[in-house]
């Protein structure tokens, strides 16, 4: 009988050498890396996905929102008018300035009441204009009771400002340039202590009131020659 050799593949059982499982061991590590490589990747995609996805439908429901209000705030620059007589401070917004002016049909899109915080301010601010600014107490305070002069120049004129507590009779002048004033100071400090003469008898009577006549004198004395 002829034999005839030929060579052929089949799936046989074979017997790892110690090279080969030491490979095999070596290719497994490195294909449980590559998984958990891919298993983070995907992870890290789901969450930027989902990340995104949870920004669009927020984004979805503030749009939804400001649709249905009409309106939403915005930071606009805003021109604050004060009106210490009525007390309140008015904002407009800044592009209806005209030549730097609020023309009259402008409307305020906020008011607020005015604070303590802003008479001081808006206090300090008009004071600042003065040149030589002097308090000149009135008389010796005792207690919660005093009493000043404020005087100030501005544009070659004086003005003044009569400030005084005693109990709980208040007067407080504001100094500005819209008040009386004179071309001289002892003018003007005579002119508030004229003022704070009437003043007292019309709070204090006319016989307490003659209790600061002595210390209105001195104080007219103190300033009549004086000058700046």
């Amino acid at each position: 009988m002829k034999t005839t050799k030929k060579t052929v593949k089949r799936s046989v059982k074979h017997v790892f050498t110690a090279d080969e499982t030491a490979q095999l061991n070596v290719e497994f590590r490195q294909s449980f890396a590559n998984l958990k490589a891919v298993q983070s990747d995907s992870q890290n995609v789901k969450s930027q996905l989902k990340a995104k996805e949870t920004e669009a439908e927020s984004r979805m429901e503030t749009l939804a929102a400001t649709l249905q209000a009409g309106f939403e705030f915005r930071d606009k620059s805003l021109v604050v008018v004060m009106d210490m007589k009525e007390g309140t401070k008015s904002f407009y917004p800044e592009s209806d300035l005209v030549d730097g002016e609020l023309p009259p049909e402008s409307k305020p899109v906020l008011v607020e009441p005015v604070t303590e915080k802003d008479r001081q301010q808006e206090l300090i601010e008009a004071e600042s204009k003065f040149a030589d600014k002097e308090d000149i107490p009135l008389f010796a305070g005792t207690g919660d009771d005093s009493g000043v002069v404020t005087v100030g120049r501005m544009d070659g004129k004086w003005f003044s400002a009569l400030r005084a507590k005693i109990g709980t009779r208040v007067i407080s002048e504001r100094l500005d340039g819209e008040q009386a004033c004179s071309k001289k100071r002892a003018d003007q400090i005579n002119r508030s202590l004229k003022r704070f003469a009437t003043w007292l008898e019309d709070n204090l009577g006319r016989e307490e009131s003659k209790g600061f006549k002595n210390t209105i004198e001195l104080v007219k004395s103190e300033h009549a020659e004086r000058e700046e």
